[in-house]
């Protein structure tokens, strides 16, 4: 690969932003931090604002990263545990809790990437390189062993980039929703280059020159940037551009909706949005059989399918019922995220599962796990004479306490 000078200089800056092999500080004093702490938070906002940040990577994964391949050990990696993901709400504008973590990771050889997000901070991305590469030098110096255990590759939604070589245009494959610290353990990466054409991985923009100078085979490393290159090429970089751009946008206004009280996200543990989201249900909820003594009869158990939930409108309240083996549960059946029938939810295992955006209730309280403080309002129910009934006092005091901020056609899922 031919390289003029003006795009030597230009890689020289670049490869600051590719795993390192750190250099042993002179002190291992934790580096300042280039940003701001973030607000004080409440519990319920902390664990939104976490569940949001893995939702966003998990964009980038689904949406960009792992669908054209631009890691092809990404997907391979997670699916067998070797990546963590750690979401930190930088609260205290401090570089120890970060070096408490990088401790925590180098006790755990299983994961051979660990991701630490720092949602809702502003840093420039050239002083979050250096922070990212200063702390890390840290890290493996505060553990007084002859062998550093990690190298760090900076992520950032915002890195410079060119398109005038692959190793240039690496940057922009690492533009990441939100500021995160990627750390690879050294060995991993050794065991992962064993063979595959080159022992040197990590160059230092000092010794480039005689790097490039001596003949050697094309490494992995070299490979992926120039396939990368190809594809990225094939696909328009600037179209490439424009969806992490959007993706970053788009966790930003996430962020936003959460600090002005929006409604909070889907379950972390479902990553985001999950994909098995199914067809709404248009059908109008069936009526109550009938009334007495202040009592509504909903359906007959028989009627019931096991463990597949059914709307009903009962003294103008909807419901949805679900069967688990002889016991029924009767809850009110629209998801107060986006008024979602509750019809369309999955049940797993004890709780109902919204498809659209993974909102869970528990079929015995109402109270979501996975959305802190979110919940849907359960009714007593019991079975007499074959036939599920419902308290038509609860059902009015509910309809009296209750106004509906959706209605059922809006098209809000």
């Amino acid at each position: 690969m031919t390289t003029s000078p003006a795009e030597l200089a230009q890689l020289r800056a670049i490869l600051a932003t590719l795993p390192r092999r750190p250099r042993s500080p002179e002190t291992t004093a934790a580096p300042a931090v280039p940003f701001d702490a973030l607000p004080p938070l409440t519990p319920a906002l902390r664990a939104a604002i976490e569940a949001a940040a893995l939702a966003n990577n998990d964009r980038y994964l689904e949406a960009f990263l792992e669908p054209h391949s631009f890691c092809p050990f990404a997907r391979g990696g997670r699916l067998r545990g070797q990546t963590r993901r750690i979401v930190h709400l930088a609260e205290r504008a401090e570089a120890a809790p970060l070096l408490a973590l990088f401790e925590d990771a180098a006790r755990e050889p299983a994961h051979a990437v660990i991701q630490v997000i720092l949602p809702m901070i502003e840093v420039a991305p050239e002083a979050w390189i250096r922070f990212c590469q200063d702390l890390t030098a840290a890290g493996n110096q505060a553990r007084g062993e002859a062998q550093a255990v990690f190298a760090v590759a900076p992520l950032h939604p915002a890195l410079r980039y060119s398109s005038a070589n692959p190793y240039a245009l690496i940057p922009l494959f690492r533009r990441t929703p939100d500021p995160t610290i990627q750390w690879v353990r050294l060995d991993a990466l050794a065991r992962l280059y064993a063979g595959r054409g080159s022992d040197k991985v990590y160059v230092d923009p000092e010794e480039l020159d005689g790097y490039l100078a001596r003949p050697r085979k094309s490494p992995l490393f070299e490979r992926i940037a120039e396939t990368n290159h190809a594809m990225a090429t094939r696909l328009g970089i600037d179209e490439v551009e424009r969806t992490l751009r959007d993706l970053a946008d788009a966790a930003r206004r996430r962020y936003t909706q959460l600090l002005l009280g929006a409604a909070p996200p889907g379950r972390a543990a479902a990553g985001g949005c999950p994909h098995r989201a199914l067809a709404t249900d248009t059908s109008p909820p069936r009526p109550a059989l009938f009334a007495r003594d202040d009592r509504w009869a909903l359906a007959a158990l028989d009627d019931l399918p096991p463990r597949a939930p059914r709307r009903f409108l009962a003294d103008g309240v909807e419901v949805a019922v679900v069967r688990v083996d002889d016991r029924v549960h009767v809850l009110h059946g629209r998801c107060p995220h986006r008024n979602a029938p509750l019809s369309d939810a999955v049940v797993e295992v004890d709780r109902l599962v919204c498809p659209h955006h993974g909102w869970d209730f528990q079929l015995a309280t109402g109270h979501s796990q996975g959305v802190p403080g979110a919940q849907v309002a359960r009714f007593a129910a019991w079975i007499d004479d074959g036939l599920v009934w419902v308290d038509g006092r609860e059902l009015r005091g509910f309809r009296a306490s209750h106004a509906e901020v959706f209605e059922p056609g809006d098209d809000v899922l």
